[in-house]
C-alpha cells in the first residue's frame, strides 16, 4: 500500500512534465481590465503565495496614478508551479509575465507556434506573437501576455527603438 501512495505523487508529476499545447494559453483568471481585488480573489487559491507589491517610482507607460503588481507563486501553468507577475496599472490588469527557467524555452515556443501560428517578429527581445498580444521574452525567460492597451504602447516603443539602429534595447 505504501508504495502504491509513493507513485501517486510520481505519476501526477510525469503527467504535468507532458502537459498539451493548451496548457500554454492565457490563464482566463487574469482578466485584463480587471481589478486588483478581482484578480486577487480569482487566484486566492491558486497561488501557494502573495504579495502585493506598489511600484514607485511608476514606471509603466499607461499608469497615471498608480502601479501595482501581484507577486503569485506556485500558479500552475504549462504543466508546472510558477512565478508569475501580474501588472498593474491604475488598478486595471494590463500585463501578465510568466516566469520559466530557459531551459524551457524551446518547449514553450513550439507550444505557441502550434496554439498561434509563427510569431509575428523575432527580435532580441524574443518571439513575440501580435495574434495573441504574447511573446517568448530571451531574458529573463518569460511569458508575456499584454492587454490591447498595453500592446500599443508597446508596439509605438518598438517602432521608435527599431528606426534608431544604435538601440540595443528593445521594449521595457
Amino acid at each position: 500500500m505504501i508504495r502504491k501512495l509513493a507513485f501517486i505523487p510520481l505519476l501526477s508529476i510525469m503527467i504535468g512534465a507532458h502537459a498539451d499545447e493548451n496548457t500554454f494559453i492565457k490563464p482566463v483568471q487574469f482578466s485584463f481590465g480587471s481589478t486588483l481585488e478581482e484578480v486577487r480573489g480569482e487566484i486566492d487559491k491558486e497561488c501557494l503565495s502573495i504579495e502585493i507589491q506598489n511600484i514607485t517610482p511608476i514606471t509603466a507607460p499607461l499608469a497615471k496614478t498608480s502601479q501595482t503588481q501581484i507577486n503569485c507563486s506556485g500558479f500552475m501553468y504549462g504543466g508546472q508551479a510558477r512565478n508569475v507577475e501580474l501588472v498593474f496599472q491604475d488598478d486595471q490588469l494590463d500585463i501578465v509575465w510568466i516566469l520559466f527557467p530557459k531551459e524551457e524555452k524551446q518547449t514553450f515556443i513550439s507550444s505557441f507556434k502550434t496554439l498561434y501560428g509563427e510569431p509575428t517578429m523575432e527580435i532580441d527581445y524574443g518571439a513575440i506573437f501580435l495574434q495573441a498580444n504574447a511573446a517568448i521574452r530571451n531574458e529573463p525567460s518569460e511569458v508575456l501576455f499584454a492587454s490591447n492597451r498595453q500592446v500599443k504602447v508597446m508596439m509605438s516603443i518598438l517602432k521608435q527603438q527599431l528606426a534608431k539602429p544604435e538601440s540595443s534595447q528593445l521594449l521595457p
